[in-house]
Order: C-alpha cells, then sequence, then structure tokens
C-alpha cells in the first residue's frame, strides 16, 4: 500500500499517493486542468505552462519545524508567490491548490492568446479538427477575440513531410515537445528535434533514412493540434463522419487492440484503444498502416474451379460440391490419413477450431498443421503454453524488482509493441538483459548486453542453470523436482567453452545472480531461440522454476510466435500431434513436412490449405502438389499455391467479420466486423461448415443406399447426422463450443469478452486524459488464459541437453535467418506507404568481414550450404556480427528456404564476377 498524501483542491479535501502530480490529483476530483504537453505516459517537462496554479503549502515554524497553526487551530497556509505548473509539481501534505480564480484564468488566457498568434485559422481543413484539444481549450478557457492582426501570424510551407508516413505543419505546432519526448523516451527512436530559435522554431526529422521509426504514427496521436498528420488520412474525411469499430491487430502476436475507422463502407483510418494490458495507447506502423490489404483489387472475389486446366469462376454451390464429392471419394477409398490441411495463423480461434473438428470428426484425419512445411516453419511451441507469463499480469505495471531477460528475439521486429512495453519496464525502475546472436535496439537500454554465438544456445543456459543446480541443497525442496536428477547429471562436469560461445563465464554468472535475485522474472524469446532446438525453450523454463518464478505473480515465458493467432492455433489443436488443449493424441497425423513428402510419394491424395501458402514459402514445395488428386485453397489473394489448385475458395478479411485471436500472452480477444463484404465472400468457418454438412448428406446417403437392413440402416443414418451435423449460426456460437470443449478456455465467451460495463480500458483508480487522443475501449480488454503450471498440482522441469554447435571446416560462416517487420506476407498487399520501408533481399555481413573479403554494398555473393546455394546483394552493416551473414525471412526473392537448415547453418561464401 503506497504512502498516500492528503491535500485540498479547490476546496476538496483528496489522498492520493505520494509523488502524485497536482494535474493528476485535481483529477480524482473531476478537475480537469486544462494542459497541451502534459501527458500520464512521459516525463513531465511544464513546457506549455496552461497547467499553471495556485499552490500553497503549511507554513513551517523554523525553530520548531512543526506547521504554523491559527487560532481555530487550523494550518497556516504560505501561498507560493508565482503560479506553478501543475503537471510538474509533486502533492504534498496538507498542500492547498487553487485552479480557479481570476489570476489563474488570466495567465490561462494569455498562453491561448499567445499560442493563437502564431496558429493559422484552418480548422475547416485540419484533420485534428473536431478533436483538437486546441480547439476545445480556446472554448473553455481562452479569450473571446485577439488583438492580434492575421497578417503578423508566422507562415510556413506547409506541409513538410517527416519521412513517407508523416507531415508537418510546422505553423500549428506549439512546441510542446510531445512527438519528440514519445521517440525518445517511449520509443527510443531520436529521430525528431528542434531547429532554430523564437518564432522560427520548429520540429525536424534527425534521421536518415527521416522519420526512421516504427512508431512514427503514435506522434499524431499526440500530437495536441493538427501540426502532425499521417500521410494515410490526411484530407480522407472529418473525424465526426467516422464510425470507429473495436478490432484487434492480426499482424503480430502482440494483438494490439485498436478501431477501424470507417466512412462509407471503407476504412479510412486505424487508431490505437487503450489498453494498458496489451498496448496501452500505440500502435505500429505495419499495424496502423498495413489495413489496406482488406480493399486490395487484388482480393479473390469469388469461388474458382479448375476447368480445362483453367481457374474459371464458378457459384459457390458447384465450387462445395466439388470440393465435398472429391473428399468423400477418398475419403470412402482409402480414409482420412490421404486427405491433410494447413490452417495458417491468420485466421481466427473459431477458424481454427472448426477446422480441426472438420478433420477429426469429418474426414478422420489428424493430418493437420498451421505451418507451411518449409525448411523456416518455426518448431511447435508448447513451453510458451506450460510456462506462460501468469494470467493476471499486466507488463505496464512492472518497473522495480522486475528481470526481462529477452533471449534469442527481436521484438522489434518480430513484435514490436513489446519494445515499447519492455523500455517502459525499464524506465519505471526494472533491469533488462539481452542474450542473442546479434545485436538489437534493447542492447541500448539493458543492464547486461551480452551476445553469443550462433548455435551455442543450449550452452549458455547450461551455464546460466548450473548455478542454480550446484547451489540447491540435497534436502532442498527444488531437489524433488520431477525431472531434477536429469538435469543434474546433464549438467555434470559442465564448462563453459568461452572461445564457443563468445561470453565469459564471469558475465552469465552475474546474469545468473540478477535472475536469481529478481522479484519477478519476465521471459521473451523468438525466432532466433525457437530455431536453435527444443532444448532452448526448455532451458528457458527450467530457469523458471529453479528460480522459483514458474507460475508466480508478473513472471513467465513469453513467445514471439509468427503470426497473430499462433498461440490460439496451437491450443486449439491445429497440429497433428494433440488435440485441443494439448490433448496427446493415440494416433498422431502428419505434420507439414511429412504431408509434402507424403504427397510426393503418392500416399497423400488431397491437401486442404487455408491461410497457407507452403509453395510461397518454398517454390520446391510445387512438385508435391502436383501430385496430388485434389487440392483446395481458401485464401484472400490468389497465392502461388492458390495458382495450382483445383478449386479456390475466397475468405472474408479481419474488417469483414467477427471473431478472436489469442496473443503471445494468452490473452483471448475479439475483433468485429467493420465493413459490409462487397465480393462474394465467406468467413472460413462458414465454407467449412457447409462443407461439413454436405459430406454428412453424402455419408447418410450412402447409409441409407446400402444393403443394410432397413432398421440398422436407419440406425446408422440417424448416427452420421448426429455425429457431423454442424449448426453454428455465428462465431459466438463456434466460441461457446470452444468453451465447452476446451478446458483451458471455460469462461471464454463474448460476454468476458467484453469485460464489465465503466471497466474499459481504465482501471478504477485511473483517469489518464489524453487530450483528444483517448480512445475508450468500449470493445472489452480480453480474458487472459492460465498457463498450465498455474493449474498443475505437480512442478516439472523440462528435459534439456546441451547441444554441440554445427562446424564444417569448408563452410566457415553462419547463415542465419532473421525477421523482420517489413516483409512481403499477403497482409502487406497494396500497403504501398511502407513499401519502401520492406526489408530488402540481401546478404548483410559485418564490414570486417567484407573488407576481408574485398565486397562492397551491392557487390554479389553466392552463399552455399549442405542443401543449396543462393546469390544475393551484399549488404554491410554491424547489425551483422562478425562470422555471420543475416538474410531476411518472408521477402520475395531471396531463396532462404533452399539453404537454412532450421536454424543457424553452416555455409561458405564465394564473390561472384
Amino acid at each position: 500500500m503506497p504512502d498516500m498524501v492528503t491535500l485540498t483542491i479547490d476546496g476538496q479535501t483528496v489522498s492520493v499517493p505520494k509523488g502524485t502530480l497536482v494535474v493528476e490529483a485535481a483529477r480524482q476530483v473531476e478537475n480537469l486542468i486544462p494542459v497541451f504537453c502534459y501527458h500520464p505516459k512521459m516525463a513531465p517537462v511544464g513546457m506549455c505552462r496552461m497547467c499553471v496554479v495556485k499552490v500553497g503549502t503549511p507554513k513551517m515554524d523554523p525553530a520548531t519545524r512543526q506547521p504554523v497553526v491559527d487560532a481555530d487551530g487550523k494550518s497556516v497556509i504560505a501561498m507560493m508567490p508565482r503560479l506553478q505548473t501543475a503537471c510538474t509539481t509533486p502533492v504534498s501534505e496538507g498542500m492547498v491548490v487553487v485552479t480557479q480564480d481570476a489570476e489563474v484564468e488570466h495567465a490561462q488566457r494569455g498562453v491561448l492568446e499567445a499560442l493563437l498568434t502564431s496558429h493559422p485559422l484552418d480548422c475547416p481543413v485540419c484533420d485534428k479538427g473536431g478533436e483538437c484539444p486546441l480547439q476545445n481549450l480556446t472554448m473553455g478557457w481562452g479569450p473571446g477575440k485577439t488583438r492580434f492582426d492575421y497578417n503578423d501570424k508566422v507562415h510556413f510551407e506547409k506541409p513538410v513531410p517527416l519521412g513517407d508516413l508523416i507531415y508537418l505543419d510546422r505553423e500549428r505546432c506549439i512546441l510542446c515537445a510531445r512527438c519528440v519526448r514519445f521517440q525518445d523516451e517511449i520509443a527510443g527512436d531520436p529521430v525528431l528535434g528542434f531547429y532554430n530559435r523564437g518564432r522560427a522554431w520548429h520540429i525536424i526529422s534527425q534521421s536518415d533514412p527521416e522519420f526512421d521509426s516504427k512508431f512514427s504514427g503514435n506522434t499524431t496521436d499526440i500530437c495536441p493540434v493538427g501540426a502532425l498528420t499521417s500521410a494515410d488520412f490526411r484530407f480522407k474525411a472529418r473525424v465526426w463522419e467516422l464510425q470507429p469499430i473495436p478490432t484487434v491487430c492480426n499482424h503480430c502476436s502482440v494483438g494490439c487492440n485498436m478501431t477501424f475507422d470507417t466512412r462509407s463502407n471503407e476504412i479510412k483510418r486505424v487508431m490505437p484503444r487503450e489498453n494498458d494490458a496489451v498496448n496501452e495507447i500505440w500502435l505500429c506502423d505495419r499495424g496502423r498502416f498495413g489495413h489496406h490489404f482488406t480493399s486490395s483489387k487484388q482480393r479473390l472475389t469469388t469461388p474458382l474451379v479448375r476447368k480445362a486446366g483453367k481457374l474459371q469462376e464458378a457459384s459457390w454451390e458447384e465450387a462445395l460440391t466439388l470440393v465435398a464429392q472429391q473428399l468423400d471419394g477418398i475419403r470412402s477409398t482409402t480414409g482420412g490419413k490421404a486427405i491433410g490441411g494447413l490452417a495458417g495463423t491468420s485466421l481466427a480461434n473459431e477458424d481454427l477450431y472448426a477446422f480441426q473438428r472438420f478433420f477429426r470428426e469429418t474426414l478422420g484425419s489428424a493430418n493437420i498443421d498451421h505451418r507451411s512445411g518449409s525448411a523456416l516453419d518455426l518448431p511447435l511451441d508448447d513451453v510458451g503454453a506450460l510456462y506462460g507469463i501468469r494470467s493476471g499480469t499486466d507488463l505496464s505495471t512492472l518497473g522495480k524488482g522486475t528481470v526481462v531477460l529477452v533471449f534469442g528475439a527481436d521484438p522489434e521486429e518480430e513484435a514490436p509493441v513489446h519494445l515499447l512495453r519492455i523500455r517502459g519496464i525499464n524506465t519505471r525502475g526494472g533491469s533488462v538483459i539481452t542474450l542473442n546472436g546479434r545485436p538489437t535496439k534493447l542492447d541500448s537500454i539493458a543492464k547486461q548486453a551480452l551476445r553469443y554465438k550462433y548455435g551455442s544456445e543450449s550452452s549458455v543456459l547450461a551455464a546460466l542453470l548450473k548455478p542454480l543446480i550446484d547451489s540447491t541443497p540435497a534436502d532442498g525442496k527444488r531437489a524433488t523436482l520431477r525431472g531434477f536428477n536429469d538435469l543434474v547429471a546433464t549438467l555434470k562436469g559442465f564448462s563453459l567453452d568461452e572461445n564457443a560461445s563468445g561470453i565469459s563465464a564471469d558475465k552469465l554468472k552475474a546474469v545468473a545472480d540478477l535472475i536469481g535475485a529478481a522479484e519477478n522474472l519476465v521471459i521473451f524469446y523468438g525466432r532466433d531461440a525457437l530455431t536453435a532446438g527444443a532444448s532452448v525453450p526448455a532451458g528457458l523454463a527450467n530457469l523458471l522454476v529453479m528460480t522459483r518464478k514458474a507460475g508466480a505473480a508478473n513472471s513467465g515465458l513469453i513467445s514471439l510466435l509468427k503470426g497473430a493467432n499462433a498461440r490460439g492455433a496451437l491450443d486449439l489443436g491445429v497440429r497433428p500431434d494433440r488435440g485441443p488443449n494439448y490433448a496427446a493424441l493415440n494416433n498422431a497425423g502428419l505434420d507439414a513436412k511429412q504431408m509434402l513428402s507424403a504427397a510426393r510419394e503418392g500416399k497423400l491424395k488431397a491437401l486442404y490449405v487455408a491461410g497457407v501458402d507452403p509453395v510461397g514459402d518454398n517454390p520446391a514445395a510445387a512438385d508435391s502438389l502436383k501430385k496430388l488428386d485434389l487440392l483446395v485453397v481458401q485464401e484472400l489473394f490468389l497465392t502461388e499455391t492458390a495458382k495450382m489448385a483445383d478449386v479456390v475458395l475466397p475468405v472474408l478479411s479481419v474488417a469483414e467479420r467477427e471473431g478472436t485471436y489469442t496473443n503471445a500472452e494468452r490473452r483471448v480477444q475479439r475483433f468485429r466486423q467493420a465493413i459490409r463484404p462487397t465480393i462474394n465472400a465467406r468467413p472460413d468457418w462458414q465454407i467449412l461448415q457447409a462443407l461439413a454438412n454436405q459430406l454428412v448428406s453424402d455419408a447418410v446417403l450412402n447409409v441409407a443406399g446400402s444393403d443394410k437392413s432397413r432398421k440398422q440402416a436407419r440406425r446408422d443414418e440417424d448416427k452420421a447426422r448426429t455425429r457431423t451435423e454442424w449448426t453454428y449460426a455465428s462465431p459466438a456460437e463456434i466460441l461457446m463450443d470452444i468453451q465447452a470443449n476446451v478446458s483451458g478456455y471455460k469462461g471464454v465467451s463474448y460476454a468476458t469478452l467484453q469485460g464489465p460495463t465503466g471497466q474499459w480500458g481504465r482501471q478504477a483508480n485511473e483517469n489518464y486524459y489524453f487530450d483528444g487522443t483517448s480512445y475508450q475501449n468500449t470493445g472489452g480488454l480480453g480474458v487472459q488464459l492460465p498457463a498450465a503450471v498455474e493449474t498443475s498440482t505437480t512442478l516439472s522441469l523440462q528435459s534439456f541437453s546441451i547441444n554441440t554447435p554445427a562446424s564444417v571446416a569448408d563452410r566457415p560462416w553462419t547463415l542465419v535467418g532473421a525477421t523482420f517487420l517489413y516483409d512481403d506476407a499477403g497482409l502487406m498487399t497494396d500497403t504501398s506507404l511502407l513499401s519502401s520501408r520492406k526489408a530488402k533481399a540481401v546478404a548483410a555481413i559485418n564490414p570486417v568481414d567484407a573488407d576481408k573479403l574485398g565486397l562492397k554494398n551491392g557487390e554479389r555473393i553466392t552463399v552455399s550450404s549442405g542443401r543449396g546455394s543462393l546469390s544475393l546483394p551484399v549488404h554491410r552493416t554491424k547489425l551483422a556480427p562478425e562470422g555471420v551473414v543475416v538474410v531476411p525471412v518472408g521477402v520475395n526473392n531471396v531463396g532462404l528456404v533452399s539453404v537454412v537448415e532450421g536454424g543457424a547453418t553452416p555455409v561458405a561464401i564465394r564473390r561472384e564476377a
């Protein structure tokens, strides 16, 4: 319980925690002191002076150091001689604050009048009009008329682009520095600054390329005037014409809360919804500007059926009947084992549940996966659900006492808003540790920033675990853990090879000490960690167990899986080895790679693909798909796989339907339909239901037409109809089915996802005021599912082994596939504003290595592994460690899949003539 301070504001007594600023204390009694520069998410600076108030404190007797009291026994208040800024003044016991009197109002009118001497009168065309604090405060606190002539105003060229996403109207700027402070303090991108002085003082971009940040759109939100506007929305609509529809970002695993602001059935802009437990009030630029795929003219608009070797338009009845007949024929002759299905992580929970049910129940097949089957696929991650961050954890509240370990991950590229949240923990007094194979932005704030050599990940974790094992007494509680003796045996005699790992044992011992002393331990891991082998996530889970943080409050793992709903796909059983909620199967099916192999061998006859592009991810997969009797693709676009399909079924986008996603922290959140479909497409679940019911009809007809007795045929007919007939009327009903059949999702419904009325966005003790950028969360805060360790009665250590780094004499380099935020994924289609930021098809090499090889930027090299080779131009950068070649994943014309062998791959480099 924090120390409380009692003060008086305009005659009202209020008690607030010690350290609270006057501006926030006033809001506890619904007194909204006007502000411009102040923002509760950033450090106060007192630049604009709009929040000036009178402040007095109890007069102290210098001799007794006690408050002086009057004849009535009340404290004598000594008023400060000058007005004080409420945004920089902390409260103190007995303080008296006056926010409304003639002197205060005169000062506030003066501030507004001064601002308006430079501010243009272009409200009718300004994008901020209608949600502008300057307009609102002028009406409430400003003068009724001005003493200044319009011709005396400062006039700048307008607008000036700050990069390709944001425009600056310099004459509108009130120099509050919110944009500069956001980039410096929260994003860690010092890309903006002030230039010149006096009335010519203005904001400039200080980076090359301009405004080089993945969070530039947030500056338009927090700008209290219309000085910063986005290229995506500028002059597109008036804000009062827009209808904000609550939704969830489907670009990565953070699951940012946001709105699709629509007019005339078009998405005009994307704005954040306030949810401190997920994204606070921030969005990355991909989530903000990457919505244009929903209205792309490249979208599939009607079913396609292959006739005479070409895909031709067809009706839904024709397409579904063809698919049902073909699947029924294969199921009847060879069984479900000859049918496979791939459903991607962009699908909603309701679609994924329907998909696995369709295969397991209707087709009798466990051949399902949510990956494409390429060498770049991430392994199935069970550890992230078993030892995930404890439910109820809110990263925005963590600070002192918290240690954040980032292992084998680059949050800025893999899940950008997590970067802001980690930086926030650091700002509030937490400690950040980065353990990666290459540099990341978080290194700059890390208490320990260590760089391991690729291939030594498990050795590094062994070095962190060994002190914890060695310090455990034989009769200690940790020594009784299941798997403890196995881990002791694995680490017995282990000694870190510092040359092989690239890190000294002393530095890792310091990290182990930090982790061991942490009150809260949060571990992020990403692509590099996942592709390094199963021992890496297992070792991270063991760190939690051995430090007694497994299942503990504010502690656990956060896995940065690829896609918006990879966690949902795992939970709901879109995988070959386990059913919904990780229930083990007696007869496991084929995974994505095995399905492609089986197709190539003629053992798999049909493949149903939804939201995955096996051929796009790996062109060699085309040879396997050519052998199929039936290829069905359910998609937004005519992907490379869809071009080969026998039947293509168009689906609705996230903006045209509703459903739920489960994010990296296992928070289930609902998105809503924002626009009406204008094409002949359907939701994924609805297509699957239509097929399931058509297949049951076929099964019923087959039973009815058999040679069995009439009585037996009727029983079989009733059994077939009861077992497989689907009657979902909406995604809400599917979620009810999930709630009933998936134990981890008990209590999850559209009602619980909405949350209690009055608790949207803000907690009861919070009263944030965002000055025109407060997008109250009327769409619900979601439900965070418990990690398995929270409900388990036993605690176990995961199986862990120490892997030896791969070493090949004639391949001395290490090739690494890296995730970049801006790639060539289908959800980036028609997002022209971000095209210049997309990762390039290059091989990144450290300048030291490039000099040794005599390589200049743009020169081509051949990179060869045991699987194949690729040819790419060189990009010299210090972001690639010495001895490592970094190549982007998910970028066209790279060919990485033909070379990489899972994770880090030994390669040779040859300069091309």
